[in-house]
């Protein structure tokens, strides 16, 4: 017995060595969808300094596709709101461009601040957009906050569940983009 002892291990080690190249070896797996990804930009002297809010959603599993807009500035008019489609480069430069004119600045929105999420619909944000506007909008009850967190909430459901994305009402942009956002984990705030 001890004779088949010594080739048994060898054999043990060889074939160890031989899964290890298969592992190594192996196709990787299929990669998981791409996670949705929602934007918040603001412009902090909007609406007398308590700042306008805007939106931007990737559409998921496309490479670069972004549907992105606003509601109630008539910075980026018109004030019933806008919707555009794009790429990131191309939403991120819409933002960039958009002129103060209430304060005679050269850019209105000036940060954004953006979350991974485990799913997305663009398509369900774009009805709840539709579903906004058509309200109209009202300062206190349906302004560019709600906006975008009916855009956001519509688009994700992680969004929706979350806790931490208090409503709107009754809150201005500025204190949802620096204080709501942060608590809620969105990452760190970025130059437009």
């Amino acid at each position: 017995m001890r004779i088949f002892a010594r080739p048994l291990a060898r054999l043990a080690v060889s074939l160890a060595g031989t899964a290890s190249l298969l592992a190594v070896a192996a196709p990787a797996p299929a990669e998981a969808a791409p996670l949705g990804r929602a934007c918040m930009f603001v412009a902090p002297k909007g609406a007398d300094r308590v700042g306008h809010a805007a939106f931007a959603i990737k559409v998921r599993g496309e490479r670069d596709h972004w549907i992105y807009g606003s509601f109630g500035s008539t910075n980026d008019a018109p004030l019933n709101g806008w919707i555009k489609g794009g790429t990131w480069g191309q939403a991120r430069s819409h933002f960039k461009k958009v002129h103060d004119r209430d304060h005679h600045d050269p850019r209105y929105y000036t940060q954004y601040r953006c979350v991974n999420t485990r799913d997305g619909n663009h398509k369900t944000a774009q009805d709840w957009y539709r579903t906004v506007q058509a309200r109209g909008y009202n300062l206190h009850t349906n302004n560019c906050l709600h906006m975008s967190l009916a855009v956001f909430k519509g688009y994700s459901s992680v969004l929706r569940k979350d806790r931490r994305l208090v409503s709107a009402t009754d809150k201005f942009p500025n204190w949802y983009f620096g204080t709501a956002l942060g608590k809620a984990g969105w990452e760190r705030a970025k130059v437009v």
